[in-house]
């Protein structure tokens, strides 16, 4: 229990400081949902995953988008495996609709494993080609650290997540010049408590802490309140 606790204040400690160290930001508040389905079609080596994740903003008075994303994956190793897919990231506003949806090509390794009976670890490395409407290909990479921790004797667990998201090219006009720049593009940090309802079937919910770094105009501190349901079949 000291190590995952010990994770667990680490994580919130860098949702305190990281508002600290950055210039002044706007604020927000939003509902984000994720419902995740995924399969190894009965214990082969084959992964399929599929994502939808519809997301509020302006303190959850207004939809934002949905992710739809699906993978697929093959299992090199009991830990390690190899995934590539698609993501469709649709950007809501009342003028265009859906118009300026994005589009992702996706390629990923994700590393599993159980440091102990209780506590699990994952790390994902993400590369993404973003077909951004009307604009240039921006490429971006980002880079995650998981870490769940089941509370012995019950079916509940606490979860802590940080990922990182790294532009590799900037688009200097148009509308996301000031989004799509050379360097660090945000950080989301999340923690919560989960329960695994059946064996196929878990649940956990938390606050999340996304940090939107812009270039040319405010930073933006999201404070969202996050829910995942996964469904493992």
């Amino acid at each position: 229990m000291h190590k995952a606790t010990s994770i667990l204040l680490s994580a919130g400690l860098t949702l305190a400081v990281m508002p600290a160290l950055a210039a002044p930001a706007n604020d927000d508040f939003g509902i984000w949902l994720s419902n995740t389905y995924q399969t190894d079609f009965g214990g082969s080596p084959y992964l399929a995953f599929l994502e939808l994740a519809p997301r509020t903003k302006n303190d959850n008075n207004d939809f934002a988008q949905i992710i739809v994303r699906p993978l697929l994956g093959y299992k090199l190793s009991q830990h390690l495996q190899l995934w590539a897919g698609y993501t469709w990231q649709g950007e809501y506003n009342e003028q265009t609709d859906f118009e300026l949806a994005t589009n992702d090509i996706i390629e990923q390794v994700q590393w599993i494993d159980n440091w102990t009976p209780q506590l699990n670890f994952q790390y994902r490395f993400r590369l993404e080609q973003r077909l951004f409407e009307g604009e240039d290909t921006g490429h971006r990479m980002r880079h995650r650290l998981r870490f769940v921790y089941t509370i012995p004797d019950s079916k509940a667990y606490l979860i802590a997540v940080d990922e990182l998201f790294v532009y590799f090219n900037s688009i200097d006009q148009g509308r996301l010049a000031h989004s799509v720049q050379t360097g660090i593009n945000q950080n989301r940090s999340y923690v919560g408590i989960g329960y695994k309802l059946t064996p196929q079937l878990n649940l956990d919910t938390g606050y999340q802490l996304q940090y939107v770094h812009n270039y040319g105009t405010p930073d933006l501190t999201n404070h969202v309140w996050l829910t995942n349901i996964n469904v493992n079949f």
